[in-house]
């Protein structure tokens, strides 16, 4: 496991964490706190003091054990607004990492007053896959798996939109709307998107008609009377609340189940890895991943998945998105619109769910 993983289990279960430090932890004060210094792994408070944690796995060679020792050097230097006493603590991985390397961090520490601690990988792992078992229990009603789909953006819909707006119409015919676009692949991927999100029908007389929502999609659309390099226009404000309505209105087509899960996926992970489009598999994040939305994709599918749901995301003004330039993953966070949108969807389910189960405890 990846420090990052094992750092999302040990969050997750503070009883063990608390066991391996040897502090009664009373609060969080930090996690991943970007200083000039570096990075600050976990920040903790107990009654008395506070705690800086350098997480590692195993340190097994010189590069680790010397960035592992110039980090906590570097946290040393940090002048911490506080009137209780600062202890640094590393905590690392006791089944990968050799005696020498023991010998050499018991050493270290010693002479720097710094607090050494170990942790069990296997420990780990087990409390991982208690995490993801309880994870799957504690869902509502499942609203399918999510579906890998070649949309990057939301504002495509508006090309599905378009000709009922030049033409004023609410129904127009088929080939009408099939001659907008250059392909018989593209028309189907978004005629489908638009049909998720409820915006069109299909009429009895070979037509395409627009839904209610799909009517005030158009109305609200952001017409072209500027120039610009962009293939269509962005979003409306209005045309978001269309969407944000359709969204939460209970019918979990593919859009929005994929939308439901990447919310799901960044509340999870606190939004620390996000992949870049050239960012390489990462075994144990592919199964988390794929674990989390019950499915067996390859790596390029998952990040193309997460990549564009996030785009999507951006569009609606649910999470944003943090491009980091040094690394290979982005961080993403929830709005507090995202995290309203989450919670009532994770909310609605679980009704649902009980809405099943409660006439069979009879």
């Amino acid at each position: 496991m990846n420090e990052s993983l094992v750092q999302w289990v040990l969050l997750r279960r503070p009883e063990y964490l608390q066991e391996k430090l040897g502090f009664e932890l009373e609060r969080k004060l930090g996690e991943n706190y970007t200083t000039e210094q570096g990075r600050i792994d976990f920040a903790f408070e107990t009654r008395s003091e506070i705690l800086i944690v350098e997480l590692e796995t195993g340190i097994s060679n010189k590069a680790n054990f010397e960035y592992c020792i110039e980090q906590v050097k570097r946290y040393k230097e940090i002048e911490f607004v506080t009137d209780k006493p600062v202890k640094f603590i590393i905590l690392y991985d006791e089944e990968n990492t050799p005696p020498r390397f023991v010998k050499l961090l018991d050493d270290f520490c010693k002479k720097l007053d710094i607090v050494l601690r170990t942790y069990s990988i296997l420990d780990v792992q087990e409390l991982y896959k208690n995490c993801l078992e309880e994870l799957s229990k504690t869902t509502g009603i499942y609203p399918g798996p999510p579906v890998a789909m070649d949309v990057v953006f939301l504002r495509w819909l508006n090309k599905v939109i378009r000709p009922f707006y030049d033409e004023h119409a609410d129904a127009l015919p088929f080939d009408k709307v099939r001659n907008v676009f250059k392909s018989r692949t593209s028309f189907g991927v978004y005629t489908s998107l638009a049909k998720y999100f409820e915006l069109i029908e299909k009429k009895q007389n070979g037509m395409i008609g627009l839904t209610d929502h799909g009517k005030r999609f158009r109305d609200n659309y952001n017409a072209e009377i500027i120039q610009s390099r962009a293939t269509m226009p962005d979003l409306s404000t209005e045309q978001k609340r269309v969407l944000l309505e359709v969204l939460t209105n209970g019918v979990f087509t593919k859009s929005k189940v994929n939308i439901y899960y990447f919310l799901r996926f960044v509340h999870l992970t606190n939004g620390d890895w996000l992949p870049k489009s050239g960012t390489p598999e990462d075994a144990e994040k592919l199964k988390f991943v794929n674990f989390l939305f019950g499915k067996s994709y390859r790596w390029t599918t998952v990040r193309e998945l997460l990549l564009f749901t996030c785009n999507q995301c951006e569009e609606l003004e649910l999470v944003e998105r943090m491009r980091l330039s040094k690394s290979m993953y982005d961080r993403v966070v929830l709005t507090t619109l995202g995290s309203r949108v989450l919670g009532y969807l994770e909310l609605y389910l679980h009704l649902r769910r009980e809405q099943l189960q409660i006439p069979l405890q009879i």
